[in-house]
C-alpha cells in the first residue's frame, strides 16, 4: 500500500514510523542505494527495499521525503510512474537557501503538483515527523495537511490520524508558502 521515497537515516526514520503505524500494510522503501538501505534496516524484516521505480510501481500511496533542491528534479524523472497516485510531500526547507528556492509566490508542494499534474499531491508538514517525535513538553506535534484534491487530503488525514499527532486540515497547497517557513524555523 505505501511506498516511501527517502534515503539514508531520514528514510529509515520514516520507514520505522510507517511500520509502527501500519504493521499489516505492505511497505516498500524506494532508495538510490539498496545496499545501504538494507544495512540501515538490518533489524527490520517487514519492509521491502527497492529502487525508486519499483517502489512507486508497487503502491498507490507514495510518501516523498527529500531535500527541497532534489524534489523537482526527482519529479521530472519519475512523473510517468506517479500518474494517478497520491504523492505525500514531507519535504521542508532545511537551510536559508532552501527557503529562498521558491520565494513567497509558491511552495515546494505547489511546484511538485505542477510537475505532477496527473498525480494527487498532498503536503504533510510537521517538525515532529522530521524529528520522529510525537509529543514535545506534553503537547502533540501538529501535522499540517494541504492539498488541492480534497479526497486525497481526507485520505492522508485519515492515514496520520490516531498516531499521536494533532492533525490540522490546513487548506490548499498554497498554504504551504507559510507552513514551510513556520516549520523550518522550529
Amino acid at each position: 500500500m505505501i511506498a516511501i521515497i527517502a534515503d539514508g537515516r531520514w528514510g529509515r526514520r520514516i520507514v520505522h514510523y510507517v511500520r509502527e503505524r501500519f504493521p499489516n500494510e505492505a511497505v516498500t522503501w524506494g532508495v538510490r542505494s539498496v545496499a545501504l538501505a538494507r544495512e540501515l534496516l538490518m533489524e527490520e524484516t517487514r519492509v521491502n527495499v527497492s529502487s525508486y521505480t519499483e517502489a512507486i510501481n508497487a503502491h498507490r500511496l507514495i510518501i516523498v521525503a527529500m531535500p527541497f533542491q532534489d524534489l523537482l528534479p526527482w519529479a521530472d524523472v519519475y512523473a510517468p510512474w506517479l500518474n494517478g497516485k497520491i504523492v505525500i510531500d514531507l519535504s521542508i526547507p532545511q537551510t536559508s537557501e532552501d527557503r529562498l528556492l521558491f520565494g513567497w509566490r509558491t511552495s515546494g508542494s505547489e511546484e511538485l503538483q505542477k510537475k505532477l499534474p496527473k498525480s494527487r499531491v498532498v503536503g504533510a508538514k510537521s517538525a515532529g515527523i522530521h524529528r520522529n517525535t510525537r509529543i514535545e513538553q506534553g503537547v502533540p506535534s501538529a501535522i499540517y495537511v494541504t492539498s488541492d484534491d480534497e479526497e486525497a487530503k481526507c485520505q492522508v488525514i485519515e492515514l496520520f490520524g490516531g498516531a499521536g499527532y494533532q492533525i490540522v486540515d490546513a487548506g490548499t497547497l498554497e498554504e504551504n508558502r507559510a507552513i514551510d517557513r513556520m516549520i523550518s524555523v522550529r
